[in-house]
């Protein structure tokens, strides 16, 4: 069954490229640097992003390496097979091409992954019901924004598949779970809190090996910044581009936490994760249900704890909205934790579920249609910027038209983004209604039926006939 669902949801995040911009941009730039000219430096790419370190005279990734790491394995490959045939990898199309199969490689693969290691963990800790399992695993595939996240190069869908692994081996394979949270905090500094977390919950017995599993990564990430940054204890944080800092603040970004913020990010429109998910409140119902019955107490802390640091270190941040960006993107991680209280409540009110259920993969799905990364200028990202870009293929007018790059005023049904992953911004080097332009985004539906919201019917009936095919068979398999 595991295998099935991570086929079912690895197809769907595949059928998707939400384009480049300067995160996904970035850390592609430092895969193809490492790749193409054996530096860290980004130097030959700058002018693409802005999201960068400039230290004596050179230009780095301002994101953590983990990401990018992980993309040199399937660029390089990408780049010898085109060397060889004699094609530019340079060229605006074929950026295109390798930038969406880089994100294939690393980001659907670990959000496909996320999906099946919840499966198992559902069924061999915590003993649900294979109905139960499958259900709650497609709600958290197809219904939170991890199905965003696997479709555009961002360090978050890789982060929560290591914290998911690190948790669920910490107590029977420690060495393994060392690994996975030492790679997690490559590919994010705010994982650091959480590993310790999942230090506590392995045990102290399991101490010293998880110590041992994490220590490789952790020098990893001190080696990079020792030749990047000056000293290995110095971040990209700190070096970043000053606008993005403030002063005063810790690292330059952190100050206290904002309770406005803590509201924002979970029933606000901006940046709600229960307003863009509300399925999810079962998981709060099934923590009640958890406490109740005295349930897996030692998982409950360490997810609660895990949760708790996320969600404070993200009200602490002067940049907590993610730029652009859909739902609380720093608070990813913690999502397929909360597939395990889920399980205790997905039971009851089976009416309401699949209500909620159903609003929440209509919604995401039409984000990842349309643009999983909506500007920061606008305040209800799904009421006024997908749904009507998606009905109608034109915004209200009270959208400002100008500047394209704030707002990104893109139109079109589905696929809007139009940053090629050679500028920083729309139009930069491609015209409006330039080819380049018009397939920096794409679905694989549009090969056929090109900027068509028809685009997506078939994947569409992918995933509710995967669906209710994998429901039905564990519905009807052995408990």
């Amino acid at each position: 069954m595991a295998q099935r669902i991570f086929v079912l949801v690895f197809v769907a995040y595949a059928w998707f490229f939400g384009g480049a911009g300067w995160n996904q941009s970035v850390n592609f730039d430092l895969a193809r640097a490492i790749v193409e000219r054996g530096t860290i430096a980004i130097d030959a790419y700058a002018t693409n992003t802005g999201d960068v370190s400039r230290v004596q005279g050179h230009v780095f990734s301002n994101k953590p390496p983990g990401v990018s790491f992980l993309a040199v394995v399937p660029y390089a490959v990408l780049y010898a097979i085109e060397r060889a045939s004699g094609v530019d990898p340079r060229s605006t199309f074929i950026l295109i091409i390798n930038l969406w199969l880089v994100t294939v490689a690393v980001c659907a693969t670990s959000g496909a992954l996320i999906a099946s290691v919840i499966y198992l963990y559902a069924r061999r800790e915590v003993g649900a019901t294979p109905f139960n399992s499958v259900v709650v695993v497609l709600v958290i595939a197809f219904g939170t924004y991890l199905f965003a996240y696997s479709t555009v190069l961002f360090m978050h869908v890789p982060n929560a598949l290591f914290l998911l692994l690190a948790f669920t081996w910490a107590r029977t394979r420690p060495v393994a779970a060392g690994i996975a949270a030492g790679a997690a905090l490559l590919c994010n500094y705010v994982s650091a809190p959480a590993v310790l977390v999942l230090l506590w919950y392995g045990g102290r017995r399991n101490a010293i090996r998880f110590i041992a599993g994490a220590a490789p990564m952790a020098i990893a990430l001190m080696v990079y910044q020792a030749v990047a940054f000056g000293s290995p204890f110095r971040t990209s944080v700190e070096t970043t581009d000053p606008r993005f800092l403030d002063r005063g603040a810790w690292l330059g970004v952190l100050g206290l936490p904002d309770p406005r913020v803590l509201w924002e990010i979970l029933i606000g429109r901006f940046r709600g994760l229960f307003y863009l998910s509300p399925v999810l409140a079962y998981a709060i119902a099934g923590i009640v249900v958890m406490i109740r019955r005295r349930a897996m107490r030692r998982e409950l802390i360490a997810i609660g704890a895990i949760a708790a640091a996320f969600l404070l270190i993200t009200a602490s941040f002067n940049g907590w909205h993610g730029g652009s960006a859909i739902g609380p993107r720093y608070l990813l991680p913690i999502v397929p934790l909360l597939a395990v209280p889920m399980l205790f409540a997905v039971s009851l009110w089976r009416p309401l579920f699949l209500f909620l259920a159903a609003i929440s993969v209509t919604v995401n799905l039409l984000v990842v249609a349309v643009n999983p990364l909506p500007s920061a200028g606008i305040p209800d990202p799904i009421g006024t910027y997908i749904v009507p870009l998606f009905v109608t293929g034109r915004l209200p007018a009270s959208i400002p038209r100008e500047p394209l790059w704030s707002w990104k005023v893109m139109l079109g049904p589905v696929s809007v983004n139009r940053v090629a992953p050679d500028e920083p911004y729309p139009y930069i080097r491609h015209a409006p209604g330039s080819a380049e332009g018009s397939w920096a985004s794409f679905n694989l539906g549009e090969i056929v039926a090109h900027e068509s919201r028809a685009s997506i019917l078939p994947i569409a009936l992918w995933i509710l006939f995967g669906s209710v095919w994998l429901a039905r068979s564990a519905a009807t398999s052995d408990p």
